[in-house]
């Protein structure tokens, strides 16, 4: 190998992209249809977000140029697991192994794709055969204790974290996968510690900022009962939380009706209804409304983007409307308008934080327009009912309306589930 590619290499291993660029430009100047330049072309240019498109064109001639080339098929690979595109990832990581299978980076990426897929059980086997060629494996090692947390082996994870920081303490992956297991097992004073090191390392980490995020709000005992019920419902696959959701909320309505037919037994049943739609709302709200507060802290409120900062001034006014229409109702002696009021803008906050809960700008825009849609269906009810002169239509628009946010919920968390195709 020449020294331009040892060059454009070391380049590419200190995150100087743009001088690993213009060297592998070089070479590709000189051959057009070197297989090897243009993979790690495609590794390069895949860290700015906005070419991706770019970065899978150039895999794709690597591997037209030269097919027996391993590293072209684990650029492409590499480039589907950026945009969350598991199945072809997994293929394409395969076809490298298959031409090299003593390359621990290449089990890196195959286990990261099944990892993507929540296969965690196939994950962790295809690590530890990472594991076996390079048992030192930054990658490997890392994600190794990611996933033993996914599988519940708390504990396990954990001493896998200090194994991996043991063998290279500079590694900011090493910290932050050090955090998540911390932070997952319920240890969040000591994993802030761990992504503060992981971000002092690698300012770009995302996900130490994520998690340093989450640590932090980790200090209210409220936000820790919903980060511990996420984590819950990460343990298990999609079917069986969708399951367990849709189950919670038909039992709700089999309560609902039992109480109306039983009278006697609405004092125990209201408070656990309404106890019920309080957790779904913190839920999906509990990040952007914990946001909120991080954002007077002196180190939290640099760590927020510009989605989360606005789901947070969005929401917040949403809570202090609902229980400002709900001391108004109480202080005019109009108690069920005022919870009428305050219902309709604490479910406004849902669709909001799901709006800015996704990262894809289009699916964004398409959330933000049925959110406002949902927005409009009681306003035309209370239009209807003053322009008529009856009560019905505000009664039957905020049934609509209720129907409008679950469905929201539903749909927003299997559109979630999916990969952006960009």
């Amino acid at each position: 190998m020449n020294n331009r590619y040892e060059r454009s290499q070391l380049l590419l291993s200190q995150r100087r992209y743009d001088l690993a660029e213009r060297e592998l430009r070089g070479l590709l100047a000189d051959d057009p249809n070197d297989g090897v330049a243009l993979s790690l072309l495609t590794l390069c240019i895949l860290h700015d977000k906005d070419r991706r498109n770019e970065a899978t064109e150039t895999a794709q001639r690597a591997i037209t140029v030269a097919p027996g080339e391993s590293l072209c098929h684990y650029a492409l690979a590499t480039c589907f697991l950026q945009r969350n595109r598991f199945d072809e990832a997994e293929t394409a990581i395969q076809t490298s192994l298959n031409i090299d299978p003593h390359d621990a980076d290449a089990f890196a990426v195959l286990a990261r794709a099944r990892f993507g897929r929540k296969r965690y059980e196939d994950a962790l086997a295809t690590l530890e055969q990472g594991l076996a060629i390079d048992p030192e494996h930054g990658d490997c090692s890392s994600l190794r204790a990611i996933t033993l947390e996914r599988l519940g082996r708390d504990s396990e994870a954990v001493e896998a974290s200090i194994d991996r920081l043991k063998h290279d303490p500079q590694d900011p992956m090493a910290h932050a996968s050090h955090g998540y297991t911390l932070l997952q097992s319920g240890n969040y004073k000591e994993a802030q510690l761990a992504f503060r090191e992981a971000l002092r390392l690698d300012p770009e980490n995302e996900m130490a900022r994520v998690g340093l995020i989450t640590a932090l709000n980790n200090r209210s005992f409220l936000f820790r009962m919903v980060h511990k019920f996420y984590v819950m419902l990460s343990r298990i696959n999609g079917k069986a939380a969708f399951l367990l959701i849709f189950g919670a909320w038909a039992l709700m309505q089999v309560l609902s009706q039992v109480a109306e037919q039983y009278a006697f037994l609405q004092p125990i049943v209201f408070p656990v209804i309404v106890f019920y739609a309080i957790f779904v709302v913190l839920t999906w709200i509990a990040n952007p409304l914990f946001n909120t507060f991080l954002r007077f802290h002196p180190f939290g409120q640099h760590l927020l983007n510009r989605a989360q900062t606005w789901a947070s001034n969005l929401i917040a006014p949403c809570l202090l409307l609902s229980v400002f229409s709900i001391g108004v109702g109480v202080f005019q002696s109009d108690v069920w308008l005022g919870v009428l009021a305050g219902a309709y803008w604490l479910g406004m906050a849902i669709p909001i934080a799901g709006t800015f809960g996704v990262d894809d700008p289009k699916r964004r825009l398409g959330l933000g327009g049925i959110t406002v849609a949902i927005g409009l269906i009681p306003v035309v009810g209370i239009l209807l009912s003053i322009t008529g002169d009856v009560i019905w239509p505000v009664i039957a628009s905020f049934r609509y309306f209720a129907f409008a946010l679950l469905a929201f919920q539903v749909g927003s968390n299997l559109l979630m589930t999916r990969p952006v195709q960009d």
